[in-house]
């Protein structure tokens, strides 16, 4: 009997030691976090393959090679589709073709083609890398290797949009499709310029070169810009480039005036207009009619700005863009913004007062480029799709569409810097 009784301990210790066991195996089973679980989905991520194949009910094929265009004031030219290359449509009228080059509409002239359903290979992600320069017409491959057939040739001179990279090749999207760039053939887009520009007067009525340049060398700066063929973009473009929505040339740029000071008006918008350039203007709506009856601004006295009837007659160059209404300003102890001193809700309280004088507004520029999260939430809040600081750079798709780039100008900059920068030569530590 001892020895049966003996044997049910035996048994029945040994029963409890395989369900412990049993049981402490089920815990490592699923953890909440385990070292190895982890590592295995990482791998399963960057493994996961990038190209997808997807049904299109309208795919267009052309016979014959063809022009893209995209839509600004009139069509202009930015690649040829080849042809018995299938792409997906988005859209068509009676001329055009619709479909899209990264994020953009782009447009083909009907003629000879067949549309319809078919299942082509598509990127799975297709948000925005970079772009990239083509400084001669560009072959976009249909496969990883330059003896495949070729998808479209990009136009010369532009900034396109590119999804990912993949050793010696950049992906672009075309018409949903996945295109194939070879490094070699383009350089890496290192962004638009964007000049900052504040009081411009003649170089006699100077009186100090602290956010002032001179006329004369305002007017040179323009005159090379013209000479050299650039073009002039708006706060909306400059988004839409941003979020990869809009192909820009490659000598494109941004001319910013903050503060809406008369100079602008009397000196630096009779020079824009001769050359065809326009600018956004960052107005202090506080600020608009004060000192109306003054005298001049000479560089040394009390500033004198813009007033209502100036922002009309000049909309033909100036897009006039938001630069708060009374938070432009210093707080008197602490001399920082006084942007600091106030809540999220006080600032949109602020730029909803703003934008009743510039209705039109979709960008800030923050005064003495001084921000925080409150201020870029409130901007956000209130619809401002650009925030314009006063750091050095470009703009470009690295950094967050409220924190863009710009390069102060001022009569202590030389024209080698100007010239060095408008360029895209520019290089900081």
């Amino acid at each position: 009997m001892k020895k049966i009784y003996s044997c049910v301990l035996v048994l029945a210790s040994l029963l409890l030691f395989i369900m412990g066991n049993e049981a402490k195996w089920n815990l490592n089973e699923v953890p909440l976090f385990h070292e190895q679980s982890a590592t295995a989905f990482a791998e399963t991520i960057q493994s996961k393959p990038f190209i997808t194949e997807k049904e299109f009910e309208q795919v267009l094929t052309l016979t014959n090679d063809q022009p893209i265009y995209m839509k600004q004031e009139n069509l202009i030219r930015i690649g040829e589709l080849q042809a018995n290359q299938a792409v997906a449509l988005i859209g068509e009228d009676e001329e055009y073709y619709e479909i899209r080059v990264g994020k953009m509409p782009a447009f083909i002239r009907k003629g000879q083609a067949k549309v319809e359903k078919n299942v082509m290979k598509v990127p799975v992600h297709s948000e925005r890398l970079g772009a990239v320069k083509t400084a001669q017409q560009t072959p976009v491959y249909t496969e990883a290797n330059r003896k495949s057939d070729v998808l479209i040739q990009l136009r010369k001179g532009y900034r396109y949009p590119v999804i990912q990279e993949e050793k010696d090749w950049y992906l672009i999207k075309v018409g949903e499709r996945t295109g194939y760039i070879h490094k070699s053939t383009v350089k890496m887009d290192e962004g638009v310029p964007v000049l900052l520009y504040h009081q411009v007067l003649p170089r006699k009525q100077m009186k100090t070169e602290m956010s002032t340049i001179s006329l004369e060398s305002f007017e040179k700066q323009m005159a090379y810009l013209a000479d050299e063929q650039f073009t002039t973009l708006t706060s909306q473009q400059l988004y839409d480039y941003l979020e990869g929505r809009l192909i820009v040339p490659e000598k494109a740029l941004v001319i910013t005036f903050d503060d809406g000071l008369l100079s602008s008006k009397e000196y630096a918008y009779p020079v824009l207009k001769q050359y065809g350039f326009t600018s956004p203007q960052h107005i202090i709506s506080a600020r608009i009619d004060r000192e109306k009856d003054g005298p001049a601004f000479d560089g040394g006295g009390l500033l004198k700005y813009l007033n209502a009837e100036d922002l009309n007659e000049m909309k033909d160059v100036f897009q006039f863009e938001a630069h708060t209404c009374a938070l432009h300003e210093l707080g008197v102890e602490s001399g920082a913004g006084l942007v600091f001193e106030h809540t999220e809700e006080e600032i949109i309280e602020d730029l909803q007062t703003n934008l009743q004088h510039v209705p039109s507004a979709v960008s800030i520029a923050y005064p003495y480029g001084q921000y925080n999260e409150e201020f870029i939430a409130a901007a956000k809040e209130v619809g401002l799709l650009i925030g314009y600081t006063t750091v050095e750079g470009y703009a470009n798709m690295e950094l967050s569409n409220y924190e863009v780039n710009r390069f102060g100008m001022t009569e202590k900059r030389s024209f080698k810097d100007f010239a060095t920068y408008v360029d895209g030569d520019m290089r900081w530590p």
